[in-house]
């Protein structure tokens, strides 16, 4: 457990040390915003680029781990998004955000540097089918539940989403660290050592934004359908992971460790993108990141260490 403790307590520290910033008043809210945007488009890029080409690429098309992971990722959107309907009353769109806010983990974010500090550098396979192909299915999902309710929506929704994937540059830096892995083609030493400065930043600025950013968000709102959601996306997602990993089995035990310890990530900052884009569930999005984030700090050590164990 010490081992597991001496990982992630530095790892969540980071997220703490970047509220306590803004708290003091070192750093406000559009700094936090700032730092975020650094870390998305400029040093997790080439952080998961370098880690896609220096693995063994041939093993990423991986059908079995595909399926068993998108199984448990679609299961937790639709049958949530479907019971807030008669839980809450939510109808199309909030009950696709509210099944998107239970089956998006932060892989980005935090996924991306914890699952290689804890695995090593096995993990970035599993993590590249997790970020290109998970967040398809997903935003693909959650487009869908949306037009329940607006007649006609389903073109705008869906062009919507694939601008979004589009313009996402992890997505693009994994689909082209995966085209370059297969080319067989060195990485310029230029390029490599300005991709390798960049890259020593992504877990600390990616975490340090986080901390900044979620710092404020209004956790009135953590109550009923939010305690829920929290409960959903840090204990049910990762138990039916391992569930159809377990009762699945077959797979490399670094990508089964990847895929549950993703699962038990609290809920994606682009969730909230997301819910102010469709112009719903906002505000109660923002505090399920929060409530989630915070909790996480409890609960993905415990997972880290039942994995570390019995895996």
């Amino acid at each position: 457990m010490y081992d597991v403790l001496s990982l992630t307590i530095p790892f969540f520290g980071v997220i703490a040390l970047g509220a306590l910033s803004r708290a003091i008043g070192f750093f406000g809210a559009d700094m936090g915003l700032k730092l975020a945007r650094f870390a998305f488009y400029f040093v997790l890029p080439p952080f998961l680029f370098l880690s896609i080409t220096a693995a063994p690429v041939e093993e990423l098309f991986n059908i079995g781990f595909l399926i068993r992971y998108e199984v448990a990722t679609i299961l937790m959107l639709v049958v949530t998004g479907i019971a807030s309907a008669y839980l809450f009353g939510f109808k199309g769109v909030t009950r696709g955000l509210y099944g998107l806010n239970a089956a998006y983990p932060n892989v980005g974010y935090i996924g991306v540097p914890l699952c290689l500090m804890a695995f090593g550098n096995e993990a970035i396979l599993p993590l590249a089918v997790i970020l290109a192909i998970d967040t398809i299915v997903l935003l693909v999902c959650t487009a869908l539940f949306v037009t329940a309710d607006k007649e006609g929506a389903l073109a705008s929704s869906l062009t919507h989403t694939a601008m979004q994937l589009v313009k996402n540059p992890l997505i693009i830096s994994a689909f082209v660290g995966i085209l370059w892995a297969l080319s067989d083609l060195p990485i310029p030493p230029v390029a490599d050592s300005f991709m390798s400065m960049l890259a020593g930043a992504a877990a600390p600025s990616a975490l340090f934004a986080l901390g900044i950013t979620l710092y404020g968000s209004d956790l009135k709102q953590a109550k009923g359908e939010i305690g829920l959601l929290v409960i959903l996306k840090l204990v049910v997602h990762p138990l039916l992971m391992a569930v159809l990993f377990i009762a699945w089995p077959g797979m490399d035990k670094v990508w089964v460790q990847t895929a549950i310890l993703s699962a038990a990530l609290p809920i994606a900052a682009n969730v909230f993108a997301m819910s102010q884009y469709y112009q719903a569930y906002s505000e109660k999005t923002a505090g399920a990141i929060m409530l989630s984030t915070v909790v996480a700090s409890i609960t993905t050590p415990a997972v880290l260490f039942l994995l570390y164990r019995f895996v």
